[in-house]
């Protein structure tokens, strides 16, 4: 094994050697079977003057041959040397079928020279992976066999012409050499470049797996308590995304909840992600209203991401079960809903204000508030939920959401959740444009 190749690629290697001498093989002993049977038609009935006895034991021998090396292809799969060895007894028999044509026709060689012998050589040489030295060997017994037929031919009696076609062979040689080894190294290079960036993938992917294990550890499980049930679900378009959610109990009579969605896909958002995570906690722990943690989310936000050209669409509410008061503030998120039980009426909590990050200077507060009753529900949703996309671009939209809402209301949060889910990768046939995440709360 060539020194070029790194230890650690050398096994690979061989087995990449051991594929290509495998396929192409098989596929020239295909060719060459059917080539013999074609000629075998052909002399039968349209050129019965090529055909005599002494031609039949040539075809039958390079057959057998042809399907001996085919079949020995089974036995030969554990190790690069047998393959080698087909591949040896492959030039043998290409080289041979040049023989055969000379020697049962001796005018042939007299009429068309060291041709048939170079066909056979070079088809025996560059078809097959082998080094400088087995290309050495093979020209050499190319070389033995165009002086057994000469020997063999009555017709060629032509010293100078020998001796010329005797040179070209051997230049023939040298030059497969030449071009052996420039493919050699070629290939070489070409075979360790391709596992180092195979094996960079998957520390890449082992270190993505990691990450996605550490960004899915900061979202939210679902949990049923004596006031609420709330169900989690959340799919990154790829291994982790910019979707955020986090809720908290304030006190016993008193749940905190926030939903996020930073603009982008991917490690970067996912990365923001991880820094808002703190600073939400934080903010959380304080036990603000829902217009001031926005605010102060927002302040966050400007100071820390001002000069990055990053946005983030925020939702946060909090629902006092002592007072059935819901409070919220919607900066830049889509419209949530909170689903009343009585009637299957639907209310959305509308944006009031821009997006966070877009360098509005605004003092403003963002408040709203909404009564509540035991059984209503809050659907918490980011922007993958609307702008799913169908196979012609069509996206699921606010309207097919409301609709859904309407029809399976009614459900239980878990339930609510798995039907919409798999309801919105029926509608992209199990393509993802987006994140998606979604926060169903029910109120005992």
């Amino acid at each position: 094994m060539d020194r070029s190749i790194p230890v650690r690629f050398r096994e690979e290697y061989k087995g990449e050697l051991k594929r290509i001498f495998d396929q192409r093989i098989n596929l020239f002993c295909y060719i060459a079977i059917s080539a013999f049977f074609v000629e075998v038609v052909l002399a039968s009935f349209w050129f019965r003057r090529l055909l005599s006895a002494k031609d039949l034991p040539g075809i039958a021998g390079g057959t057998i041959l042809a399907v001996g090396i085919l079949f020995s292809g089974k036995l030969a799969k554990r190790t690069l040397f047998l393959h080698k060895v087909r591949g040896f007894l492959f030039s043998v028999f290409i080289v041979s079928i040049a023989i055969l044509a000379a020697a049962a026709h001796p005018d042939v060689i007299a009429s068309l020279g060291i041709t048939l012998i170079l066909i056979g050589m070079f088809a025996s040489v560059l078809l097959l992976p082998w080094n400088v030295l087995e290309t050495a060997a093979l020209g050499v017994y190319t070389l033995v066999c165009f002086i057994g037929v000469y020997e063999m031919s009555d017709a060629y009696v032509n010293y100078e012409i020998f001796g010329i076609n005797i040179t070209l062979l051997i230049t023939a040689t040298l030059i497969c050499m030449v071009v052996k080894k420039s493919e050699e190294i070629m290939r070489q290079k070409d075979f360790v470049l391709k596992e180092e960036i195979e094996e960079k993938n998957r520390i890449m992917v082992d270190e993505l797996e990691l990450a996605n294990k550490i960004h899915s550890g900061l979202m939210p499980k679902s949990v049923k308590t004596d006031l609420v049930d709330i169900a989690v679900d959340y799919k990154p378009m790829l291994y982790m995304g910019g979707d955020y959610a986090k809720f908290h109990f304030a006190d016993k009579d008193r749940l905190v909840f926030m939903i996020a969605d930073i603009t982008g896909h991917g490690v970067s958002a996912a990365l923001l992600v991880n820094r808002l995570h703190t600073e939400i906690e934080e903010i959380l722990r304080m036990k603000m209203s829902p217009g001031d943690m926005l605010k102060r989310l927002e302040s966050f936000i400007k100071a820390d991401f001002g000069k990055m050209s990053i946005f983030l669409s925020a939702f946060g509410g909090m629902l006092d079960f002592k007072s059935r008061k819901l409070a919220y503030s919607n900066f830049g998120h889509p419209p949530q809903i909170l689903f009343r039980k009585e009637n299957n009426r639907i209310i959305y909590m509308e944006s009031q204000t821009f997006l966070m990050g877009i360098g509005m200077d605004e003092s403003n507060v963002y408040q709203m508030t909404l009564d509540f009753e035991k059984g209503d529900k809050i659907f918490l949703f980011t922007d993958g939920i609307l702008e799913a996309k169908d196979p012609s671009g069509e996206m699921f939209g606010s309207k097919r959401l409301e609709e859904f809402v309407r029809q399976n209301g009614v459900l239980e949060v878990m339930d609510f959740n798995e039907k919409l889910m798999s309801a919105l990768h029926e509608f992209q046939k199990g393509v993802q444009c987006d994140d998606i995440f979604l926060l169903s709360i029910q109120i005992k």
